[in-house]
């Protein structure tokens, strides 16, 4: 009986065994030796497998009398694998595991093995970790596989994530934005704070998808879901405060100074800010948001804010959202300045243009206190209430003036001049003949501006079903405004000056409310319901005061007596919406969502409407329908696509609709348009993302498709005469667009990386060309199609290593304009190619990027050709790196400018602007980092 039970249970292993084999990832592979090729029978290969921090799993096999061997792996995650024998020495090779979900053989080819005389002697092979691994669903990034110099902050390592990016200073991934969180919670404070965080914080560094709230209390999944960076904190670095003091002086007599001091918890986080410059920088930091940006050309900051957090645990809610009570108090004062130039191509019919300079100077002072609280809490665990309220004061002074002058031109007289020649240009001159209008503008504005926000949310979960949704906000804003104009305009061909005194002061006050409900429901487990429905009441009321002058006697203290009620302004308006979207997940099998949603708007608005002559109450009612439908297909944990299609209409501002004439600008007249409709666009989006984790590759396909139906364009008319340009919303012809978008990282072995991102867009777009000496009421506007093809490259190979970072790059962006009037092509082309260096030799530390710098296609010729720019900066650490010296040079061989251009199928724009450059930078940083308490880890060894 004994040996009938054995025998069972050998079976019974047998079984098992096989099993395993069949659902395993497998490793095979020959071992010979290396110096004779003679096959090696018996020799022993063991690998070892961490599949959770703290744990190791081992297995072995030997070589059969062919030399080869089979290897199984039930366990995901970095696998070591040594093969030995007696009189030999032993090998390593390290790969990736991907667990018993995958039925993979991977060949690791021959084996040679050294001989030797020493019995197991070892030979010592340091382990290099990948960079990406996989656990489930999860990506995981592993931090000790980046290069990064020492004392590096989390920003820096989070840039160097594959797929990673930041654009307008959010953080995406694969084109998705991204969720911040911290040990599974919200981190406290966005991502402004990864800028203070050292990077040795981070464990490790998890992308997933998190399941909306309803999802984890039905375990349903309902589509909805943020796209997290979750980061593991090491043990020892919690409850802990950072600090970093900065101080700089930057050439000419420019300083900067800030502190800030975070306590890093998963309880009580806290956060203080304090920043003042004079090196035109904007630094805020509160709990959700951060901002990092010029002021303006050249400008001055103060800058300060705290803020604290609570969280805690419901009973019974531990797998949900943790609660949060959080609360910020910021002030920030900025004085900004600037310069800048522009030249305006506007296309009539007939091969005619008209061209224009002007010369710009602005300036802004704004103060802006802020208060915020936020509180999120389940009081059981079926009810969550939402509530934030916000408060926001600011007062601005604001100045403005320019100078500018008009001309017209045939083609082939086309020559750029500057503002000074128009100015300076005397009659008689040939540019004189051919200059239109002349003009000098000085404006200044006294603003304030206050708002109250307060929104409120509760939420019911029924059971295991789905959930019910009250919520709701009201927002209360107010406005005054008292705004100086003088013109002085010379009409060249009536050969008349103008001087025109303006003054006017504006109120504007805004009430929105709404509250809607919404109920949630699984239909068994494959379909979800969802409906929503909100009723949103706006008012609005707007008075302006109008007063102008052109007899400089009835202006006094430099303010117009006047009254002119062709600008005085009048308006009441009065919105009720509706809102209803009806939508669903249907998932007819795990890997597919389906997710088709339908919205249905209607309003009515009222306007009590008073503009110079136009006296009216206006009435409009309109019913939108917005449908759309999302397709997610998760094929395997590497590899995932989703198919979009949206649907969208746009009602044009209801004043927009109305007769009136806005003549403040002497040069340039508005007017609304009451034959306006409503436009609509729809667009179809196609994703698809590919892992390859053993050769460390991500690869990302975009493509997409838009239409537009009845987009809104302005139409200008031209008086040329006066020089006088007066222009009209108007709907235009529809065009399209469709791009596509290729993305690409890869690394290579453990020190190159590769990286590309490829962009291609053509579209077809329809504008008016400007009516001349004709009223734009009567008169048939004529169309001008524009076609453009765009491409936007970036491209970077790095070589990192522990010391040094090599970095070669190219950016290109280029723009090929085509017009049925060919004159008005043109194709502008930007590329910047160089290399950049990172050298790190403790305690020193040396940085240097050169790139050249190419533009063509543009008509200010300052902006065509080559530009060599450079930047370079040495860093000295002392007192255990928490002391940092660093001195910074930007660019020693030109000052540059900013550029922009904008290209329409009626006009085309080049605009500079001056920024502070080609300057030194001194500055000393204190960090204090908290280091975690030393201890020992566990290790847990198995063997299969």
């Amino acid at each position: 009986m004994e040996n009938v039970i054995k025998k069972l249970f050998v079976a019974a292993l047998l079984c098992l065994v096989q099993t395993t084999v069949c659902t395993a990832d497998t490793f095979k592979g020959k071992i010979v030796n290396a110096e004779t090729g003679e096959i090696l029978i018996g020799a022993t290969v063991r690998s070892e497998i961490n599949p959770q921090p703290g744990w190791s799993m081992q297995n072995s096999a030997e070589t059969d009398s062919t030399g080869c061997f089979t290897l199984d792996s039930g366990w995901e995650g970095r696998i070591m694998i040594t093969f030995s024998m007696i009189g030999y020495k032993n090998s390593r090779k390290v790969d990736y595991a991907y667990g018993p979900e995958v039925k993979d053989t991977t060949d690791l080819g021959t084996i040679r093995l050294q001989p030797t005389a020493l019995m197991l002697q070892e030979v010592e092979v340091k382990a290099k970790v990948p960079r990406i691994t996989m656990r489930g669903d999860t990506i995981v990034f592993n931090p000790e596989a980046f290069k990064l110099k020492e004392g590096a902050r989390l920003d820096e390592l989070i840039k160097k994530l594959p797929g990673v990016q930041r654009r307008d200073g959010k953080l995406y991934w694969n084109d998705k934005p991204i969720r911040l969180m911290m040990n599974g919670k919200d981190m406290f404070g966005g991502d402004q704070i990864l800028e203070q965080l050292p990077a040795d914080v981070a464990d490790k560094l998890k992308v997933y998808d998190r399941k909306s709230e309803l999802a984890r209390h039905t375990g349903n999944d309902d589509g909805d879901e943020d796209h997290v960076l979750d980061i593991q904190v090491k043990p020892g670095f919690l409850d802990k405060w950072y600090s970093d003091i900065e101080a700089q002086y930057q050439t000419k007599k420019r300083y900067s100074a800030a502190i800030t001091a975070s306590r890093l918890s998963d309880q009580d986080p806290h956060m203080i800010y304090a920043q003042a410059n004079n090196a035109n920088r904007y630094v805020d930091k509160t709990i959700g948001s951060s901002m990092n940006r010029n002021i303006d050309g050249d400008g001055k900051s103060q800058y300060g804010s705290y803020n604290y957090q609570h969280n805690w645990q419901t009973k019974g809610t531990q797998q949900y959202t943790s609660n949060r009570f959080n609360i910020s108090a910021n002030m920030g004062h900025s004085d900004g300045w600037n310069s800048g130039k522009a030249s305006i191509e506007t296309f009539f019919p007939n091969q005619e243009h008209t061209f224009g300079v002007k010369d710009t100077y602005r300036y802004k002072h704004n103060l802006k206190p802020q208060l915020e609280a936020k509180l999120f809490a389940y009081t059981d665990s079926a009810n969550t209430i939402d509530v934030k309220v916000k408060a926001s004061y600011e007062k601005a002074r604001k100045s403005y003036e320019e100078k500018s002058a008009s001309y017209g031109y045939q083609p082939d007289q086309f020559a750029y001049h500057s503002l000074k020649e128009a100015l300076d240009a005397k009659p008689g001159d040939a540019l004189y003949d051919r200059l239109i209008t002349r003009d000098s503008e000085y404006e200044s504005i006294e603003l304030q501006q206050r708002g109250l926000n307060i929104s409120y949310i509760w939420k019911h979960f029924i059971g295991k079903k789905g959930s019910f949704m009250l919520g709701g906000y009201t927002n209360l804003s107010g406005t005054n405004e008292d705004t100086h104009t003088n013109h002085d305009v010379e009409y060249l061909r009536e050969q008349r000056n103008e001087k025109l005194w303006q003054f006017y002061d504006r109120s504007e006050h805004n009430l929105n409310t709404q509250f809607g409900a919404s109920f949630e429901y699984w239909l068994g487990k494959k379909v979800y319901f969802n409906i929503f429905d909100n009723v949103r009441l706006s008012r609005t009321r707007t008075a302006r005061n109008f007063f102008s002058d052109t007899d400089e006697q009835n202006v006094a203290n430099g303010t117009p007596t006047t009254a002119d009620p062709a600008n005085t302004t009048r308006r009441l308006t009065h919105k009720w919406t509706n809102e209803l979207t009806v939508k669903s997940t249907i998932t007819p099998v795990k890997a597919l969502m389906i997710m088709p949603m339908f919205k249905w708007n209607y309003s009515r608005e009222k306007a009590d409407y008073h503009y110079g002559p136009l006296d009216t109450t206006a009435v409009r009612t309109s019913n939108t329908y917005e449908p759309s439908i999302f397709l997610k297909w998760k094929m395997s944990r590497v590899r995932n696509m989703d198919i979009a299609f949206t649907y969208n209409t746009t009602v044009p501002d209801l004043v927009s609709t109305l007769g009136y004439r806005n003549t403040i600008d002497p040069l340039h007249i508005y007017m609304g348009n009451p034959l306006l409709r409503n436009s609509h666009s729809h667009t179809t989006t196609y994703n698809y993302h590919r892992m390859w984790l053993r050769k460390q590759i991500v690869l990302g396909f975009t493509a997409s498709y838009n239409k537009d139906i009845d987009p809104e364009a302005t139409l200008y008319s031209y008086n040329s005469a006066t020089g006088v340009y007066t222009s009209k919303p108007m709907n235009v012809k529809g065009g399209d667009m469709w791009k596509f978008a290729f993305n690409y990282d890869q690394g290579i072995g453990f020190y190159f990386r590769l990286m590309n991102k490829f962009a291609l867009e053509t579209a077809k777009s329809y504008g008016f060309l400007t009516i001349v000496d004709n009223n734009a009421a009567d008169a048939q506007p004529e169309l001008n199609k524009q076609k453009r093809l765009g491409i936007n490259n970036e491209f970077e190979f790095s070589y990192e290593t522990e010391k040094l970072q090599l970095t070669l790059f190219d950016r290109l962006e280029s723009n090929r304009y085509r017009y049925d009037d060919a004159s008005y092509n043109t194709t502008p082309l930007f590329n910047s190619v160089g290399i950049s260096a990172n050298l790190h030799l403790a305690p020193f530390e040396v940085f240097v990027q050169l790139s050249d710098d190419y533009s063509s296609g543009y008509a200010t010729s300052a902006m065509n050709g080559h530009k060599l720019k450079s930047m370079a900066s040495v860093r000295w650490s002392f007192c255990k790196n928490k002391c940092m010296l660093s001195l910074f040079a930007d660019d020693i061989f030109n000052k540059d400018i900013w550029y922009e251009s904008e290209n329409s199928a009626f006009q085309r724009q080049e605009y500079s602007t001056n920024y502070i450059h080609h300057y030194l930078n001194l500055s000393f940083r204190y960090r204090l980092d908290a280091k975690a308490k030393k201890g020992k880890s566990t290790t847990i060894n198995s063997r299969r």
